[in-house]
């Protein structure tokens, strides 16, 4: 039931496609929120590309955002932990359709407009949608029942001549009615101008909620769209227009000779599969270098100085590239010699970043901290299940559980390229098809070495918690009695993994193995293990027909010669989404190498410095199981 700022209704949604404006959600820039909220940029957990209607039934497809947020709703939904959607929406005509033995109308909404999905932690019925705007109100033309036109088409009415008449003292019933008139054509005068004028709905929800005039509301958010720099303030109009300049000159020279320098390193290849494998860190680059192609270092570096109007006539090689390595124009632009040369070697390291195989991502918790202090990771235990009362019906109180906290601390790693003038005026590409390549492969090495160094501490058995005791340890119950690789002994592994605890000791885990880790010489065997239809052991003692127990445990098999600890060493990950062990967190999400320029000082040129920073740390021993073998 709704509450308008008169009489309670009852509200029902036509899905009738004539009745449902659809062009916000299937024009691909619809939000996807947070339980309807809007407040901040981090409400915002995707976008809704597509929508539509069929056989009385809504769909969409969604495209969650990368970053800790929208990453971390993508898990609940793939995990089934998160179920319901809401639909936030604005309601333009509603008809009555049913009075019924109650004396609350029935309404449907037959023209309305949805403009954002919502993931919420409790669906709204098929009766009662969930508004976006935590308002009581319906801003709508209301309207009896009776045969009714396509709401979006436009209609003519023709009024009936009437005989004048002695004018009569308005009645106090004509007074209330002339004011619910007056106030309904107030309230869906804000809604219609807030959305002609791109307004938040906060905005027009308050507007409506202090009795602001429509001509005072439109005065207001005309000059604070004015404010904030939107020009296109033509009624009828939805978002911000934006107002796109042509490239000029100068980034059209950067991006030819960016790609012409691409193609003399030899990168064009390596460039192309990164930005396939991982669009999100590496962008295409233009195939065609035009008229930049065949030009030297050298011939850059002039052409550059010139499109600054630098004058370069009667200069040295050496004086052009020292000039062009020092060009310091009014405002920065890409068509700096120095930029463009940090824009080739920064898209040939981000490539080989991303390229490098690494195995950490498989078995570890991927997170992000605000700085470099000290950060707590906390998991909470549980309260078990709950209490029968007793004979009187009294409940029993609930002791809150203590949390457990492990800590995680970032650091800075990273290094300097440097390219001399010399190496410039020599033509020499060796710092963009060799040093670029060598530290962007240095940047995604170093994560895989740092999480297999955390497990190789203390003889195999991980780092010191919190509690004392290393991350395997027997008072964890995740290190269990050295047996050789087998199905047995994995079988073994998989029981003390399954039986762990919540931190109150309240609740039994039943975690599940996913990724096994362990030296390069166990690889095969245990792929054998993990994909033979019988029993491995069994095979062994001429028992060939017993059925495999621990087949197709594992999702991923990864052996590698970082597990260095021991030869036999295996180690047991549940999937890092349910119960993560190990965590490698970046300073505010920048998962991939940073880089900045200065003038060379210890070398006669430009230095680049490459960073990356991070941190990893074992944050909970539940989520894996160790055995040394033998």
């Amino acid at each position: 039931m709704k509450r308008g700022y008169y009489d309670p209704y009852f509200e029902e949604l036509s899905l009738d496609p004539k009745h449902v404006r659809m062009e916000r959600l299937q024009s691909g820039a619809a939000p996807l929120l947070d339980s309807h909220r809007s407040g901040s940029l981090k409400d915002q957990l995707g976008v809704v590309e597509s929508a539509r209607l069929e056989k009385g039934k809504g769909t969409a497809t969604v495209r969650f955002d990368s970053g800790p947020e929208g990453e971390d709703a993508f898990r609940r939904v793939r995990e089934g932990t998160l179920r319901n959607v809401s639909v936030g929406y604005a309601t333009h005509k509603m008809q009555k359709v049913e009075d019924g033995a109650s004396t609350i109308p029935v309404y449907r909404a037959v023209d309305w407009e949805p403009h954002e999905l919502t993931l919420t932690p409790i669906g709204a019925d098929a009766g009662a949608v969930t508004r976006s705007a935590d308002v009581d109100i319906n801003a709508c033309e209301f309207i009896e029942e009776r045969d009714m036109p396509d709401p979006l088409a436009p209609t003519t009415t023709t009024a009936p001549a009437i005989a004048p008449q002695a004018p009569t003292a308005p009645t106090d019933e004509a007074v209330r009615a002339a004011a619910v008139t007056a106030e309904r054509e107030r309230v869906l005068g804000i809604q219609r101008r807030g959305l002609s004028l791109a307004r938040p709905q906060a905005e027009i929800d308050e507007a409506i909620r202090s009795s602001v005039t429509l001509d005072a509301f439109t005065s207001t958010a005309v000059d604070k769209r004015a404010t904030e720099g939107h020009l296109d303030l033509r009624a009828g109009g939805s978002g911000a227009p934006q107002i796109t300049a042509g490239e000029d000159q100068r980034e059209k020279l950067s991006r030819g000779m960016t790609s012409w320098l691409v193609q003399r390193a030899g990168q064009s290849q390596l460039i192309r599969t990164a930005s396939e494998k991982r669009p999100d860190l590496v962008s295409k680059i233009e195939a065609d270098p035009g008229e930049f192609r065949g030009m030297t270092l050298v011939d850059m570096a002039r052409k550059c100085l010139e499109a600054a109007n630098i004058r370069t006539e009667g200069k040295s090689r050496q004086e052009l590239v020292g000039m062009a390595l020092t060009m310091r124009t009014p405002v920065a632009t890409t068509g700096d010699f120095p930029n463009i040369l940090e824009n080739i070697l920064y898209k040939v390291l981000l490539a080989q970043y991303a390229i490098t195989p690494d195995t950490w991502r498989a078995f570890c918790k991927i997170g992000s901290v605000a700085d470099f202090r000290t950060n707590k990771r906390y998991r909470m235990g549980t309260f078990g299940s709950l209490d029968a009362l007793n004979e009187l019906g009294e409940f029993k109180n609930k002791s809150i559980p203590d949390a457990e906290k492990q800590s995680l601390t970032a650091a800075t790693k990273g290094n300097i390229i440097g390219i001399s003038r010399q190496s410039i005026i020599n033509d020499d590409m060796g710092a963009f098809d060799t040093l670029a390549s060598m530290f962007g492969r240095a940047a995604a090495l170093s994560q895989e070495v740092d999480v297999y160094a955390l497990l190789a501490l203390n003889a195999g058995l991980g780092p010191t918690m919190t509690d004392g005791n290393t991350l395997f340890h027997a008072s964890h119950n995740n290190l269990t009695t050295g047996a050789a690789l087998g199905s047995t002994a994995i079988d073994a592994d998989r029981v003390a993994m399954a039986s762990q605890k919540d931190p109150s000791g309240n609740e039994v885990l039943a975690l599940t193995p996913a990724i096994l880790v362990l030296p390069i010489g166990l690889g095969g065997v245990a792929r054998q293990i993990n994909t033979s239809q019988y029993d491995f052991d069994a095979i062994s003692t001429k028992n060939p027909w017993v059925p495999n127990k621990v087949g197709g445990l594992f999702r991923e098999i990864i052996d590698t010669p970082r597990v260095t600890a021991s030869a036999t060493r295996r180690y047991l990950f549940a999937d890092p989404g349910i119960a993560p062990t190990i965590e490698l967190a970046y300073v505010e999400g920048q998962a991939q190498p940073f880089m900045d320029q200065q003038q060379g000082w210890r070398v006669d040129g430009v230095e680049w410095k490459v960073r990356m920073d991070y941190g990893v740390a074992a944050i909970d021993f539940r989520g894996a199981v160790t055995n040394a073998g033998v």
